[in-house]
C-alpha cells in the first residue's frame, strides 16, 4: 500500500515500505522498495526513514525544511532518517518513481563493512555526515548519470521486474546503496577541490549552492536572474557564479536553459499543448528564440521533435 493520496498503480513492490508502531517508532522495519505510478499525487506531514527515490516520469515536488526540492526524470533524492516533508506532483501531472527504503540495521552493517575494508567510499570530505550507524546526506536532488542509469536499468531487469522468488533483495539494496554513494562522491569531488581551507566553510558553501540550485529548479520557468539567485545563496553574484560552475560543471544561466528545454521536451511528449503555449509556460518570451534554442539542444525544431515522437510511437504500436 502506498501511504500517499492519489490513484496509484504499483508495478512492483517488495519488503516493507512504511510502518509505525503505536508510539510512532519506525525502527525494525525490513528493507523495502516500490516501483509505482501516480495520478494526483500528494501527501502532507510525512516522515521517512533513510530512503532513496528516483524520478522516472513527471516531477515530484518535496517541501523539506521550508525549501522546495524537485525530482524529475533523470534525478534522484536521498532522504535522511526522520526527515519530515510534504509531497505533490508538479502541476498535478502523472508521476512514476522508484523508491528504496532502508532498515537501520542494514545501514549500520553496510557502514561497518565499508569501514573495515578501508574503502574511501565513506570519505566525503565532510560534505555529508557518516556516523557508525547511519548517513546524513545533503537533502538536495542529484542527477542520474550514465553509469547510475545503466545500474538502475540492470537492477530493474534482474531484480525488480523478475519473479518474486528470483529477487535477491540483499544484493538489490547493497548494489543501489553502493552505487548511489559512489555517484554522490563523484558529484561532490569537484567541490572538494574548491579553494576553501576550512571544512566547515566548505560544507556551508555547498549547502548554499545546493539551496540555490533547488531554487532554480523550483523557479526556472520564471524570469530568474543571477542577482536574484545569488541572494538566495547569500553570496555575491561573482562568487556565486564562479562557485556554482566549479561545483556543478555548468553556469546558472545554462542550468536554467537546460531545465527549460527538458521541460519542453516532456510537454511535447505528454499532451497536446501548442508550441506557443509551451514556449510561454517554460519562461521564453517569443517562439522564435525558443525554437532556435530548442533546435540547438536537440537538433530539431519543437514541431519536428513532436512529429518524430508520434511516428516512433505509431511504428512501435
Amino acid at each position: 500500500m502506498i501511504a500517499y493520496k492519489g490513484q496509484h498503480t504499483i508495478h512492483k513492490k517488495g519488503g516493507q515500505l512504511y510502518w509505525r508502531t503505536e508510539n510512532g517508532s519506525m525502527e525494525g522495519i525490513n528493507n523495502g522498495f516500490a516501483y509505482f505510478s501516480s495520478k494526483n499525487l500528494s501527501a502532507e506531514n510525512q516522515q521517512t526513514r533513510f530512503t532513496i527515490r528516483f524520478g522516472l516520469d513527471g516531477t515530484q515536488v518535496y517541501e523539506v525544511n521550508n525549501q522546495q526540492v524537485q525530482v524529475n526524470s533523470g534525478q534522484f533524492f536521498v532522504m535522511n532518517e526522520g526527515t519530515e516533508y510534504h509531497l505533490r506532483a508538479l502541476n498535478n501531472e502523472d508521476t512514476t518513481m522508484l523508491a528504496f527504503c532502508f532498515n537501520e540495521q542494514f545501514i549500520a552493517d553496510f557502514i561497518a563493512c565499508k569501514q573495515k575494508s578501508n574503502l574511501s567510499l565513506l570519505d566525503s570530505g565532510g560534505l555529508f555526515e557518516c556516523t557508525n550507524s547511519t548517513f546524513h546526506f545533503p537533502e538536495h536532488s542529484l542527477v542520474v548519470d550514465a553509469g547510475l542509469k545503466t545500474c538502475i536499468e540492470e537492477l530493474m531487469d534482474e531484480h525488480i521486474c523478475a519473479p518474486v522468488d528470483m529477487v535477491d533483495e540483499f544484493e538489490l539494496f547493497s548494489t543501489i546503496l553502493t552505487t548511489v554513494m559512489r555517484r554522490t562522491k563523484e558529484v561532490l569531488s569537484p567541490f572538494e577541490r574548491q579553494n576553501v581551507v576550512k571544512k566547515s566553510t566548505q560544507v556551508e558553501l555547498f549547502k548554499r549552492l545546493s539551496i540555490a540550485r533547488d531554487y532554480i529548479q523550483a523557479h526556472y520557468c520564471e524570469d530568474v536572474n543571477l542577482n536574484e539567485i545569488s541572494r538566495v545563496a547569500c553570496l555575491s553574484p561573482y562568487h556565486f557564479h564562479r562557485a556554482f560552475k566549479h561545483t556543478f560543471g555548468i553556469t546558472p544561466k545554462k542550468f536554467v536553459t537546460h531545465l527549460r528545454i527538458e521541460r519542453a521536451k516532456w510537454l511535447l511528449e505528454n499532451g497536446d499543448r501548442s508550441v506557443q503555449m509551451i514556449c510561454h509556460e517554460i519562461g521564453f518570451r517569443d517562439v522564435s528564440s525558443f525554437t532556435r534554442l530548442f533546435c540547438s539542444y536537440t537538433g530539431h525544431t519543437p514541431s519536428v521533435y513532436r512529429n518524430l515522437l508520434s511516428n516512433k510511437l505509431i511504428m512501435t504500436a
